[in-house]
């Protein structure tokens, strides 16, 4: 009886130490590969974490971009007024009727005395249905400024649905074009809106009579879709330029990256170039592919003041 007693704890003292020799090469083994393993892992949480916060993050939080504006060519009457400035829907890709009921309402909540949409509209890869149309117009049209609302067209739009769709909501539309804006007293300034998919725009048209008023000396704001058109109304010493069309490189690391063309040189969020001040929103939708990092949708907001000499 002693003799099998010892027999079987002989054999689970075997059992024990092959198991332990396992255990201690399993062991042994996770201790050599663990580094690689460990990196692997991070790589593969910082991807995870990219994506989601790229794709699904990122592009549905909007920032307001406030900005203050002096010059002491805006006359009395409109010192103090806001102008809200936005563009690059590109509806129908990360922005769909209730991302831009939520964008309408965040705009009217800064109470703006002006509203400038800067063009892209519609995402080109969309079909541009009736109840697309039909969306964006009611939506737009919810939009609340005091003063006036104006649009240029983007080099993506179809010209005849935005018009159609933006005069609907309310906007005029600005087509090669300035106008005089007169608010409390006699002293107007110039708003001038231009067409970039046109060949040839007269970007001279800024510094024309206007009903027989003179707008030279005036403060002047220009309005056009892509940034790097800054270069084709410098001369014309516009006093504020509201322009767009970067989307802020999709991706910003330390600079914005995967620019468009028509914003290689000007894709920072604001220039001062002689005595002109330039603007670009980087916009609140996606196109191609539908990421942003690091660069939130966001609109411009800008206080002016009357500059005392």
């Amino acid at each position: 009886m002693t003799e099998e007693k010892n027999k079987t704890r002989s054999k689970r003292y075997e059992e024990i130490n092959e198991k332990k020799v396992v255990e201690k090469e399993i062991i042994e083994k996770e201790e050599n590969s663990s580094p690689l393993v460990k990196i692997l892992v991070v790589i593969g949480l910082i991807l995870v974490i990219f994506f989601v916060y790229s794709f699904h993050i990122c592009p549905n939080i909007i920032n307001v971009k406030e900005y203050k504006v002096e010059s002491n060519l805006l006359p009395s009457s409109f010192d103090g007024i806001k102008i809200v400035h936005f563009s690059d829907i590109h509806y129908g890709t990360t922005i769909n009727q209730k991302q831009l009921e939520k964008i309408v309402k965040k705009i009217n909540e800064t109470k703006p005395d002006i509203i400038v949409f800067s063009g892209d509209l519609i995402d080109k890869n969309i079909i541009p249905t009736d109840d697309i149309q039909k969306e964006i117009k009611e939506t737009l049209k919810k939009l609340e400024a005091s003063l006036y609302k104006y649009a240029v067209i983007g080099n993506e739009d179809d010209e005849e649905i935005f018009n159609k769709t933006m005069e609907e909501a309310n906007f005029r539309v600005l087509k090669n074009e300035s106008l005089l804006l007169y608010y409390k007293e006699k002293t107007p300034i110039v708003i001038s809106g231009f067409n970039n998919i046109d060949s040839n725009p007269d970007y001279m048209k800024m510094n024309n009579k206007i009903d027989d008023i003179n707008p030279v000396g005036l403060f002047n704001i220009v309005i056009f879709h892509e940034s790097d058109a800054i270069d084709n109304v410098i001369d014309n010493n516009p006093s504020l330029i509201l322009t767009s069309g970067t989307l802020g490189g999709k991706i910003n690391i330390f600079k914005p990256l995967f620019l468009p063309e028509t914003a290689d040189k000007y894709y920072e969020d604001n220039y001062q170039i002689n005595d002109s001040k330039a603007f670009i929103t980087n916009g609140l939708g996606t196109t191609g592919v539908n990421i942003r990092f690091n660069n939130n949708p966001s609109f411009n907001l800008y206080r002016l003041y009357k500059e005392e000499n």
